[in-house]
């Protein structure tokens, strides 16, 4: 092969990598645009105090494997939640626990008949959160399923936003809200999880809600109708991102999600940067589990959000992993050819710095909607371009390797928390 061949093989990739790019870097600058009109719009809508004619039933289920450190205060958070009373039970799963959170749990009982207790046996438990959320579901009394991880302390009113938003639309299987960072001042990795969550929240969430009517179930902090749960199947054994596999299944049949911001809830997250990449390879094996479940199916499906939900989990867990790639390579192609012919004014480092840009004025953009955007936020953010964003590589990398090449099989594996108690948000 000549050497003008390839040059033009080389060209031709590269052109055909910078425009995939762009094309994502294009997509979520739409998606901001349309996430900030949507936090114009929430701002108005919550004014009004949420109401119901008649507030139904809402049972709230709670995985629990050893959730010792934080059960308790969980419990309490949600005895607190601005609900009728005779309207709620609280169902925590203790999923075969090694330490005392059986115990708390009891101590809880004790204090307030709404908070029961589904007990997994050991050898049957440990098997992850969707087997736990399914055990837990049998042992529901009303027709709204209300989830929230241990660790979790929402809002009074959360709940309320939630049930009357999903009660004023029978179109709607399910109403998420927001989740926020309790821990997010302890260190840099936990204020990088907050810009993290605020982007997602307000560019992917809300951005997708106001333009295509979809968003996505989070792990915690929803509500949903029982009815569309059941028909769909249950939360699916095998996955180990149930909130994800769910989404594409009420979706595949037929069913809205809608995402309400001013329903918040707060969580400690992890502060030790090894408990983060096992979390996130988690979710990253997770999306592509679900990725490979439904994409054989999408030529006989018609339905739009379907095929937007798998399109998305597509780019996060594939798509975005060839962009930073690409976005790599191309500062340090633009740095050696500026390098080398003087001044750093070479195409590729100029095309870089206007993607750079665009990621930060995003998320500034998301900062400023959730009224966070300090100027150390917004430092935050962009340092996280060259540290935290690109671990992102690293995971999808080995979430592709542990799947493709070793094949191994996925099992669910526990977030270890932080070593103290929901308390308070600091």
């Amino acid at each position: 092969m000549t050497a003008g061949a390839l040059t033009a093989i080389h060209d031709a990739l590269l052109a055909a990598c910078l425009l995939g790019a762009w094309l994502v870097i294009g997509f979520y600058t739409v998606l901001t645009l349309a996430g900030f009109v949507y936090s114009l719009e929430c701002r108005r809508a919550r004014r009004r105090a949420p109401s119901c004619d008649d507030w139904p039933g809402v049972s709230l289920l709670v995985p629990a494997h050893n959730e010792e450190i934080v059960i308790a205060g969980t419990i309490d958070s949600l005895l607190h939640l601005d609900y009728p009373r005779d309207r709620m039970e609280i169902i925590i799963i203790e999923d075969s626990s090694s330490d005392r959170t059986r115990r708390a749990v009891e101590q809880m009982m004790v204090l307030d008949p709404r908070v029961k207790l589904v007990s997994i046996p050991p050898g049957l438990g440990g098997r992850g959160k969707s087997h736990a959320l399914n055990a837990g579901l049998r042992h529901a009394s009303h027709e709204i399923i209300a989830v929230y991880d241990a660790d979790n302390a929402p809002d009074p009113a959360s709940l309320r936003w939630l049930v009357a938003e999903l009660v004023s639309d029978r179109r709607l299987a399910a109403v998420v809200g927001k989740v926020r960072t309790l821990n997010r001042g302890v260190n840099f990795l936990t204020r990088c999880i907050n810009v993290e969550f605020i982007g997602f929240q307000w560019i992917v969430q809300a951005g997708r809600w106001r333009l295509f009517g979809l968003a996505s179930l989070p792990g915690t902090n929803y509500v949903i109708r029982r009815d569309a749960l059941e028909r769909a199947g249950g939360w699916d054994t095998g996955a180990i991102a149930d909130d994800a596999e769910l989404t594409v299944r009420l979706s595949q049949d037929g069913y809205r999600i809608k995402f309400i911001p001013y329903a918040v809830t707060w969580e400690p997250e992890p502060q030790a940067w090894s408990v983060w990449l096992r979390q996130r390879l988690r979710w990253a094996r997770g999306g592509t589990y679900v990725v490979r479940k439904f994409l054989p199916r999408l030529h006989r499906v018609r339905r739009r959000h379907l095929w937007l939900e798998v399109l998305h989990l597509l780019t996060i867990y594939h798509f975005f992993f060839v962009v930073l790639l690409v976005s790599d390579l191309i500062l340090v192609g633009g740095l050696v050819i500026g390098l080398a012919a003087g001044p750093p004014t070479s195409p590729l480092l100029m095309l870089w710095g206007l993607a750079f840009s665009l990621f930060l004025l995003q998320l500034a953009v998301a900062l400023a909607a959730e009224g966070e955007n300090s100027p150390l936020n917004v430092l935050t953010a962009a340092a996280m371009y060259f540290t935290y964003c690109q671990l992102w590589v690293y995971i999808c990398a080995k979430a592709h390797y542990l799947d493709v090449v070793r094949q191994e099989d996925l099992y669910w594996e526990k977030t270890v928390r932080a070593p103290y108690p929901v308390a308070g948000r600091s």
